[in-house]
């Protein structure tokens, strides 16, 4: 008993407190992203960004890589806008299943992982003008623990990915 309550009648409220212990130190605030263009930045030619994901943590993460620029071009992420104009993706979109241990990519302790990838194969940036690319959605599952990738779907523990804005100005091409 403690201050007249039954110790088991406490079970409830202190697995509950545990639960809130357990998503506070989800490894989603360690994880940090940067989009970076790559030059050069000409209309009707390739439009690179490198993408990058950086584990601030003292532990490794696994992160599964789906609808991120980590994985290449099957699904997105990513919002591109010229001007007030979403600009529309156009590339694969992919139907699955549970996720594989090669669909996650390993971040070490305070290192990263990146991937350069051509908008111009999925969003049409033929026009020079400003375009701005910013994420637009959360990265599917993150875990510190590797003894828990993969992991079906309905276990999946999503985190938000924040990327700063980036603005490209894509120059006409040369005549």
């Amino acid at each position: 008993m403690i201050d007249g309550v039954p110790t088991l009648a406490l079970l409830p409220l202190l697995l509950f407190l545990t639960g809130c212990m357990t998503v506070a130190s989800s490894p989603a605030p360690a994880l940090s992203c940067r989009i970076e263009p790559q030059a050069p930045l000409v209309a009707g030619g390739p439009i690179r960004i490198r993408f990058e994901l950086a584990n601030r943590s003292e532990s490794p993460l696994r992160v599964l890589t789906w609808n991120t620029p980590l994985e290449g071009w099957k699904g997105t992420i990513l919002e591109v806008r010229r001007g007030r104009e979403e600009l529309p993706y156009q590339g694969p979109m992919f139907k699955r299943g549970d996720p594989q241990a090669g669909d996650y990519a390993e971040i070490p302790a305070g290192g990263q992982v990146d991937a350069t990838v051509d908008l111009a194969e999925v969003y049409d940036v033929s026009r020079p003008g400003t375009y701005r690319i910013e994420t637009a959605g959360d990265l599917l599952d993150v875990t510190a623990d590797s003894a828990a990738v993969p992991r079906p779907r309905d276990r999946h523990q999503p985190a938000p990915l924040r990327c700063a804005p980036v603005t490209l100005d894509v120059a006409p091409a040369p005549p």
